[in-house]
């Protein structure tokens, strides 16, 4: 114990006593109040992602998406799993005998020439039709926002050439789940065949009303059945398309398209069929159910349809270009050793006419309203409202819904710009689990902009 001599040393030595353990007193407090902060911060995080998920699940409307219930829709596709097999290439000069080797060995878009990705394969130069410019930056993209898995198909609708055929996963043992070749739940790029079999069958026209009762998100039975008279709101046909409206789009699929008329709807714009492709390229799929209540579901986007990203692209390309969907190809020409070119793409080739060119007149309008007004707005356009691609037309389809295989939230957008006559169509898929890093409209833009720009 210390030895006090006065009065005054007394005090002294007490207020030193008093002023260390005010110094740890406030050390503690200072330490509480900084771990209160951190786990308030961490806590709030967690809630609003939380509180994000739980927001989707109850059906409410979020800027620049096209907002459905989660519907996890059981998926039996997986990502194609190459080998190292050797096969005899030979008589690689012709674009056919690849057909095989690319189902073991993907190709590969690295070296470029003269403005194209190059491969040697087999003493020939592959020459492929993809834009390196789209490609570089889609997967600058999906690696800077580090997305759980994101795809993008890009095609010249006027010839079927594809521009950019990107994907990626942030986790590299799973990023054979993510590929234009496989097909996915589209959400409401469904509403792109609703809405073209509506137009040119049933004369539907983007002026027309459409009643219905409660909100426009949602899958509440006792509203879609309804025919388009009844309701106490009114949305036009083009406002229900820009701003993905279910219960609308439901009652056109149910009361005007029916079955009959969307399954012929579904397979002229090449689902169920086997689009030509020198990639293993699997089918788009369309099942449309007998029962009233399922029927207006998968018109609406929410069930029965699966969609690959390359297809994606095809359909919103017939919105500019005629209505046709063209036969895709990636390869541009090949050259032997010695500089000839041995083989050369021949002209493009329709595989069929889902739409008129009028019809496809329509549905570009509903397309662009998508961007101007709709739901992909906010990737288009600056917080300040500011378009983002001065001279480029724009327009698209959203689509969101939730799939399990990968698992996650799936945020689509299938669309298409052109400028002075150069056109490109495409389609983009991040898929996320819950966190929102970029959607698939803020992906195209960027592509958009990279191809035009």
């Amino acid at each position: 114990m210390e030895r006090i001599k006065d009065w005054k040393s007394y005090q002294k030595t007490l207020n030193r006593k008093k002023g260390k353990k005010n110094k740890f007193i406030n050390l503690i407090k200072y330490t509480a109040i900084i771990t209160f902060a951190v786990l308030l911060f961490y806590g709030s995080s967690v809630l609003y992602f939380y509180g994000k998920t739980v927001f989707l699940a109850a059906n409410k409307k979020v800027q620049g998406t096209g907002i459905r219930p989660i519907v996890f829709i059981k998926d039996g596709l997986s990502g194609k799993k190459f080998s190292n097999s050797d096969f005899d290439i030979a008589d690689v000069k012709s674009a056919g005998s690849l057909k095989k080797y690319f189902k073991y060995n993907p190709p590969v878009f690295k070296t470029v020439m003269d403005g194209r990705y190059v491969q040697k394969i087999g003493g020939y130069t592959v020459v492929y039709t993809l834009d390196p410019a789209v490609q570089k930056e889609t997967e600058k993209i999906f690696k800077e926002y580090s997305v759980p898995f994101g795809v993008l198909a890009a095609v010249n609708p006027d010839t079927g050439a594809v521009l950019g055929f990107a994907s990626y996963s942030n986790n590299k043992n799973m990023s054979d789940e993510i590929s234009p070749l496989i097909a996915y739940p589209p959400g409401s790029l469904a509403k792109i065949i609703t809405a073209s079999a509506a137009i040119e069958s049933k004369g539907f026209y983007p002026g027309l009303n459409i009643c219905f009762n409660g909100t426009m998100y949602g899958t509440d039975k006792k509203y879609w059945k309804q025919n388009i008279s009844t309701g106490s709101n009114t949305i036009s046909f083009k406002q229900a398309f820009a701003k993905s409206c279910d219960v609308a789009f439901g009652k056109v699929a149910g009361y005007y398209v029916g079955r009959k008329l969307l399954t012929d709807y579904f397979n002229k714009f090449y689902f169920n069929r086997k689009i030509p492709f020198i990639l293993s390229l699997h089918e788009s799929k369309a099942y449309i159910p007998r029962k009233f209540y399922q029927l207006e579901l998968t018109g609406a986007g929410f069930k029965n349809v699966k969609i690959t990203p390359l297809l994606a692209a095809l359909i919103a390309g017939s919105a500019v270009n005629g209505g046709k969907i063209v036969e895709p190809y990636i390869i541009k020409e090949i050259i032997s050793s010695s500089g000839k070119v041995v083989y050369m793409h021949k002209k493009p080739k329709v595989l069929s006419v889902p739409i008129t060119v009028k019809t496809a007149a329509v549905l570009k309008r509903m397309m662009i309203a998508t961007i101007t007004k709709g739901i992909a707005h906010a990737d288009f356009y600056s917080t300040s409202g500011r378009y983002m691609l001065p001279g480029v037309i724009t327009g698209g389809k959203t689509g969101t819904i939730s799939g399990n295989n990968p698992k996650g939230l799936y945020q689509w957008f299938a669309g298409f710009g052109e400028m002075k006559g150069k056109k490109i169509a495409l389609s983009a898929l991040v898929i996320e689990n819950p966190v929102w890093r970029i959607e698939g409209g803020g992906v195209a833009e960027k592509a958009i902009f990279r191809y035009f720009f």
